[in-house]
């Protein structure tokens, strides 16, 4: 990897198996019988392994994602754009290491931080503090870096009226606050935002 290069994502493929509801049971097969004399297509077949998620086909895997390639440079931002079941996601997750290619590999330098959902790791009965302790630590921050930054990150959360209370009782936005102050002061080399702050 070249000295400036960050992340290199090299022939990033995920392939997932799908799952069939019904399958070998008596329910499944009256259905599909009854279907048939009517003249309908069979409501268990399976999507093909194009990533049109409506095309319906034989095979029992979907393609989320095929051969992707780029690399990010320091100091550079990606936007990923694309139609629903594009596999936007899935490739935050894999670039996260929350799930892993079928095929391909990731380069990365430094240090990844990721908002990929509201409220992960979050247990309501957990306090905002408690969050903020909870969630750096699976960030990598040692106690003494969250310690070192809890009351800005406090400050910035704007959440400082309500950080001993449990989080189950914050607003959906209190919670994406919370979470993203927390790796708003992780100080990452790369920061992977998903959907979560639309």
């Amino acid at each position: 990897m070249q000295k400036d290069i960050i992340l290199v994502a090299e022939n990033l493929s995920k392939q997932y198996r799908l799952g069939l509801i019904g399958t070998g049971t008596l329910s499944h097969d009256l259905n599909r019988w009854w279907h048939r004399i009517r003249g309908k297509q069979d409501p268990y077949l399976k999507v093909g392994d194009v990533n049109d998620r409506s095309t319906r086909a034989n095979s029992e895997y979907v393609w989320a994602l095929r051969e992707i390639n780029f690399e990010v440079k320091k100091g550079e931002v990606l936007g990923i754009i694309g139609k629903n079941g594009a596999g936007k996601s899935t490739l935050l997750k894999i670039l996260s290491r929350v799930t892993s290619p079928t095929t391909g590999v990731i380069k990365t330098k430094g240090r990844i931080a990721s908002l990929l959902e509201v409220g992960t790791g979050f247990h309501g009965e957990m306090t905002g503090r408690e969050k903020i302790y909870l969630n750096g630590a699976i960030l990598g921050m040692t106690k003494k870096e969250i310690n070192a930054k809890l009351d800005e990150i406090i400050d910035f959360s704007g959440c400082e009226r309500y950080i001993d209370t449990p989080v189950k009782l914050y607003s959906s936005g209190m919670t994406v606050r919370l979470s993203f102050s927390v790796e708003a002061f992780l100080e990452p080399d790369i920061l992977i935002i998903d959907e979560v702050l639309a």
